[in-house]
């Protein structure tokens, strides 16, 4: 029996197809479900759920896509929202360091929600096998193994159509400004990033970056691939055409690896907030006038860095 036949047999009241549907997908969901919520008692409250809501909806099935995925996107949608509940229950831990001083500014709220709008509009622009990928993966922070799980892909299936959804969100946030390579959009900065810079004093050129900065949390900038603080970044000297790619550290962290430019040296002032694709226009201290343009942001620290601070510290 086809899908379509399923679901019209079960509409008319069939309760053996009712019962045939959900032995058919019943594996299907559990494994869907217990990949994100990691409890076999909560899967299966979460698949039993799903069934209900599909079989409410029953009706608006159309037969535009399979029946599983059709299913497997109730069940997801009904184990994210699990997961969510449960980690509002469970008391946060939070590492007072790391907060930034003081409340985030009005502007700096209303800059956030901007690039969250415009980041769910483009998201949504997505085919749904990109969709899919990119909402577990970079918003609901599930890992590779979880995701694949969770949809019935292979772990590399995964791994390829995320790079492609990030990819193409880069390319259609960057052709918004209608121009690849201006700075019509602002520049992006970490609330903790410009806490952090602004304790350090920093020179005229730099502060100017920082005023200029949309502030945004940490997850968005790792969206739009902005260049933040401990991150790696290739670019490209439009004057010469030579590439290099350099680690944008703390003044302490500079120094021992080869590929660590202080952020308070010109090279890094003038590529801190920029995102992949975007370039700037910059006047060094030798006189020279460059065009750099950001090819790719890499949201780690250099792992030679890493080693060095450590052993430093």
């Amino acid at each position: 029996m086809t899908d379509i036949e399923l679901v019209a047999s079960v509409l008319g009241g069939d309760q053996r197809a009712l019962e045939e549907l959900i032995r058919r997908y019943q594996r299907t969901l559990l494994r869907t479900a217990r990949a994100i919520l990691r409890d076999d008692a909560e899967a299966e409250d979460a698949v039993q759920e799903a069934y209900l809501q599909a079989y409410r909806a029953l009706a608006t099935f159309r037969g535009e896509s399979k029946l599983s995925t059709w299913l497997v996107r109730i069940t997801v949608n009904e184990a994210l929202k699990r997961r969510r509940r449960n980690a509002k229950a469970r008391p946060a831990e939070v590492d007072t360091e790391s907060l930034p001083s003081g409340a985030a500014s009005p502007e700096s709220d209303a800059a956030d929600r901007q690039l969250k709008r415009r980041l769910d509009q483009r998201i949504e622009g997505l085919s749904e096998a990109y969709r899919s990928v990119f909402r577990l993966r970079a918003l609901e922070e599930l890992s590779v193994e979880e995701t694949a799980a969770a949809l019935g892909i292979p772990e590399a299936t995964v791994r390829t159509r995320y790079f492609r959804a990030r990819g193409l969100l880069r390319e259609a946030l960057a052709l918004e400004s209608g121009q690849r390579g201006s700075l019509e959009s602002s520049l992006v900065i970490t609330d903790e990033d410009l806490k952090r810079l602004t304790a350090l004093k920093p020179h005229a050129a730099l502060l100017r970056e920082l005023e200029r900065a949309a502030v945004v949390s940490s997850k968005v900038a790792t969206l739009v691939d902005a260049v933040t603080m401990n991150s790696q970044v290739l670019y490209t000297d439009e004057a010469s055409g030579a590439q290099r790619q350099i680690n944008v550290v703390y003044p302490h962290e500079a120094g021992g690896c080869a590929c660590s430019v202080s952020i308070l040296a010109p090279l890094a002032t003038a590529l801190i907030g920029l995102r992949a694709g975007q370039a700037i226009e910059w006047d060094f201290a030798e006189g020279s006038h460059r065009r750099l343009r950001v090819d790719k942001v890499i949201h780690r620290d250099c792992p030679l860095n890493v080693k060095r601070v450590q052993t430093a510290t």
